[in-house]
């Protein structure tokens, strides 16, 4: 039996995954109460949530960790499509507020306020949790109407970026403290500014969830293990964080800190989503669906 695990080392809310990966956490669950089942757990690594939810459809990834909007289009093309289900499983990391995703700008550029943004041409991958920070923090200040925003991915938009040919980058963490640290860009704006819980989260394909439930139990299991070892032991797990995402120690470090690893699903982070899921039907990516359906490990 193979378990197909996807994730990205790119997006560090989901870094509960290099843990497991890293520490084998989930793998020696599997040993100790299958003794006698040869059980091998395949990791992805994959640069985007979209990536990971093609696969999911293509039933070669069964468990994906992914931020909140790609979350929300994951349970959308379950609603939708005839030979597809899933559930949100759990939580991995949580930025209150929006903690862990910022606005940007080149560090020479003569942006110094959220005004100065007037009649710029803002970067952000649409559909995303970033764009939604950006989106808000705009309406906030009356300039939603004022500024251009374009579609880049993060490899793109970072190059750009550094290269002077945008004037600003809505963006999430381990992106924005790295290009800090490379003196590359500089912080316009804490997403903080939005108000809006930034959320990543674990999908699971509902049909292999529905045969494998104490495999899944395990996982969990595995996932809290993480956290508490997160928590306990900063300085190893951004070790842990560096060497699996290629993202140096101090970046790592920095990062994780303001991360709450917390994989219970309560009533705030209901609303959260759900705030969410109507911004992508206003800017067209879903339709409405009752998005409690697909929502399984809730606790109030």
């Amino acid at each position: 039996m193979e378990i197909h695990i996807g994730y990205q080392s790119v997006t560090s809310q989901t870094w509960g995954a290099l843990v497991i990966k890293n520490q084998k956490i989930f793998e020696n669950k599997l040993k100790e109460y299958y003794p006698n089942k040869n059980i091998k757990v395949v990791w992805h690594d994959e640069i985007s949530g979209a990536v990971i939810n093609t696969a999911m459809i293509s039933k070669k990834i069964h468990i994906g960790f992914m931020g909140d909007m790609p979350l929300l289009l994951n349970t959308y093309k379950a609603n939708t499509l005839n030979n597809y289900e899933s559930i949100i499983l759990a939580f991995d990391g949580k930025g209150k507020e929006g903690k862990n995703q910022s606005i940007i700008v080149p560090l020479k550029s003569e942006i110094k306020s959220i005004y100065d943004l007037k009649g710029k041409r803002i970067s952000t991958p649409i559909g995303s949790s970033a764009h939604f920070m950006l989106m808000k923090i705009l309406k906030k200040y009356k300039l939603y109407n004022d500024v251009e925003i374009v579609h880049q991915d993060v490899p793109i938009a970072s190059q750009l970026l550094s290269q002077n040919k945008i004037d600003a980058f809505a963006i999430w963490e381990p992106y924005s403290k790295y290009l800090e640290e490379n003196k590359i860009s500089k912080v316009l704006v804490d997403g903080t500014e939005s108000n809006s819980d930034y959320l990543a989260g674990i999908v699971v394909e509902r049909k292999w969830y529905d045969n494998n439930k104490n495999i899944s139990e395990l996982f969990i299991n595995s996932l809290k293990e993480a956290h508490i070892f997160i928590k306990n032991n900063p300085k190893k797990a951004a070790e842990i964080f560096s060497k699996e995402s290629d993202f140096d120690y101090n970046t790592s470090i920095y990062v994780a800190k303001n991360i709450s690893w917390d994989c219970s699903i309560n009533k705030e982070d209901i609303e959260t989503l759900i705030e969410k899921q109507k911004f992508l039907i206003e800017v067209n990516q879903i339709k409405n669906f009752d998005l409690n359906k697909y929502i399984l490990y809730a606790k109030d």
